[in-house]
């Protein structure tokens, strides 16, 4: 009878439970709302506010180009008023979110950063004179003292609290201490302190990611346990100092509590309903400026890259290596340039093959640590920056003969030593040694090398013959792909999915470390003017297009010329490239045409007026973006 009793108590129990979960889906299927047409929400980040009768006020402003005046923040105020734009709170955002409640017609989120004293004396004024929300985010070991900063006079939690029971100000998290620079390198530079690895110069040592991610971590718990303290109650929104920001903070913000986390830049770029990117605002900034962020009607800049070796520049002497640097930024500027693609390995004798590489891993062997330096010399200097990288060429991964691509006979092996894709040990190498590479280096973005491909012969290997197995369930063998020319185009597709994945997996280990990593790779032109070279290569043209923030071009006439038996001429070769690349229609802002620098074949630098002939060809056809490579450092 006790069995039957027990039996009968756990069915019930399970049926309870069930129809508990049931109603649970369905309630909140219930509170699920419709964004299908969500409303656009502009976002802005002021800081410091001042007198406008300040004694020193012009030098004040150019000091500070962060800080505007009382005037010229109510004439903003104004602005948005007189164009129909209602600044709202987080909570309307996300009342909006979750319940669906509507938002005023021409929603903006405004927001105030650091904590300064002006928050109170200036800046909350007129919020209530306009009645309009903000958002303030407090840097909140400034306010517990620590660290001796250069910001003269904080918000008191006082005034905070008075601020907050107003229903205009909502308080947020600029950080416990993460609104600082730390030591980058040997070097000494300097970059910021939330998604970078720190050098410790007494212990001549790089922070290991997992002391890292104890930092931020540590961060995160002594921020809310102090706002707790002084404000009563949780914190919900958290500003990100400089507006840097990654993976592995994003989630981890997340799991500490905070719902909505503040961002910079463009507010189209992430698709996350809680985090918003904010335009920074700039004491030179007119209304007209401001209303192209509105209306999102602003210039987006076009991209004029070059291409440097650090191969050319690096000397072991410190002050020949940094007038070689100088030169560099000195003939980028010459170019008009706002882009660099940097090589970040070693390559000296230029076989494509990688021995070793100049940034800071201990996965592979570092010829000198010197390319974040660079990276920050550039980057001072106004220019984004891109690691320009191999995957599947560095020699530590080809040491197991298991992990080399293999083509059907050995004289149809492709011109670089490749490691294969499909080995699990090469991608896992290739994870680590970007993750090195992102969390140690302020880069902005990476251009895949194009040693990405696999040729009609390649490949044989032990990892792609089980792969070819898995997903055909067959042996791969040169007859069988003779025999079947159906199998042999869904060979090619697959090769080529398997790299774009690849790398597709490498980016995400990059965002884990730089959030808005972009990303680049090269592209053979044969792929373009002749798209079935799919098959010779393992690459596809609009797949890069639709994966990559940029596709770089090789628009390489004179090497076309040294590797082809028909000769080409240069001008019509480049129109009709051009053409063919533009023709899809996201080529337009992704495609970079890169152009020779050099002619390897007649060892001869192509002159400048063939080169500016080159780019008007490609810009009246179109074409945006440019590139070049090599660049003449030292030759005017």
């Amino acid at each position: 009878m006790k069995n039957i009793l027990k039996y009968l108590f756990i069915n019930c129990f399970i049926v309870i439970t069930i129809l508990s979960i049931y109603n649970n889906l369905i309630e909140a299927k219930s509170k699920e709302v419709d964004l299908s047409n969500k409303q656009e929400i502009v976002s802005f980040c002021y800081h410091n506010v001042v007198d406008s009768n300040e004694k020193n006020l012009k030098d004040l402003l150019k000091k500070d180009i962060y800080a505007i005046t009382d005037k010229q923040l109510e004439n903003h105020f104004k602005f948005f008023k007189e164009k129909g734009y209602t600044p709202i709170s987080i909570k309307q955002y996300q009342d909006y979110l979750e319940k669906g409640i509507k938002l005023p017609e021409k929603p903006i989120l405004i927001s105030f950063d650091d904590g300064h004293e002006s928050m109170y004396t200036k800046i909350y004024p007129l919020l209530k004179k306009y009645n309009y929300h903000a958002v303030f985010g407090i840097i909140l070991s400034n306010m517990d003292g620590i660290p001796e900063n250069s910001i003269k006079k904080m918000v008191t939690w006082e005034q905070l609290q008075e601020m907050k029971a107003s229903g205009l100000v909502e308080v947020g998290v600029h950080s416990y201490d993460l609104h600082e620079y730390i030591i980058a390198n040997s070097y000494r530079d300097i970059t910021q302190k939330a998604i970078n690895g720190i050098y410790e110069p007494n212990q001549k040592r790089y922070e290991t990611e997992a002391e890292y991610k104890e930092r931020i971590r540590t961060d995160l718990i002594n921020g809310k346990e102090l706002f707790y303290q002084h404000m009563g109650y949780e914190p919900q929104i958290f500003v990100w100092p400089f507006g840097e920001y990654n993976e592995f903070i994003i989630d981890e913000t997340k799991k500490a509590g905070y719902r909505y986390q503040l961002l910079l830049g463009d507010d189209k770029k992430v698709n996350d309903n809680s985090l918003l990117s904010r335009y920074i605002i700039t004491n030179d900034l007119s209304n007209s400026d401001i209303l192209k962020y509105l209306e999102h009607t602003y210039k987006v800049e076009n991209i004029v890259a070059g291409q440097i070796d650090i191969d050319m520049i690096y000397d072991e002497l410190p002050e020949k290596f940094e007038r070689n640097i100088d030169d560099v930024i000195n003939k980028l500027y010459d170019m008009n340039a706002n882009t660099v693609f940097v090589q970040a390995f070693a390559d000296e004798d230029g076989d494509g093959n990688v021995d070793e590489v100049y940034f800071h891993t201990d996965k592979l062997k570092v010829k000198a640590d010197v390319f974040n330096h660079v990276v920050n010399r550039l980057k001072n200097s106004d220019f984004q920056v891109y690691a320009w990288i191999p995957i599947l060429t560095y020699s530590q991964m080809t040491q197991n003969p298991d992990n080399l691509i293999v083509a059907s006979e050995p004289d149809k092996i492709g011109w670089y030593k490749r490691a294969t894709p499909f080995s699990p040990e090469v991608r896992a190498m290739a994870k680590d040694i970007v993750k090195d590479l992102t969390m140690y280096s302020s880069i902005d973005g990476i251009l895949f090398q194009d040693d990405l491909y696999m040729n009609d012969f390649e490949d044989f290997s032990i990892y792609a013959k089980e792969a070819f197995r898995n997903e055909f369930n067959q042996e791969l063998t040169m007859e069988n792909l003779n025999n079947d020319a159906d199998l042999r185009n869904k060979w090619t597709k697959l090769k080529t999915k398997t790299l774009n994945d690849f790398t597709l997996e490498l980016i995400n280990v990059a965002k884990e470390y730089k959030g808005e990593i972009q990303t680049a790779r090269n592209i053979y032109p044969t792929l373009i003017t002749e798209p079935e070279s799919e098959e010779w290569f393992a690459q596809n043209y609009n797949d890069f297009l639709s994966i990559y923030d940029y596709v770089v071009i090789m628009a390489y006439p004179e090497m076309e010329n040294a590797e082809n038996e028909k000769q080409v001429e240069p001008k019509e070769w480049l129109e009709h490239l051009v053409t063919m690349a533009l023709e899809n229609s996201q080529a337009k802002t992704k495609a970079i045409f890169k152009l020779q620098g050099y002619d390897w074949d007649k060892n001869i630098w192509i002159k400048d007026t063939e080169q500016i002939s080159r780019q008007k060809l490609i810009r009246s056809k179109g074409g945006l973006n440019l590139a070049q490579y090599p660049v003449n450092v030292f030759d005017n």
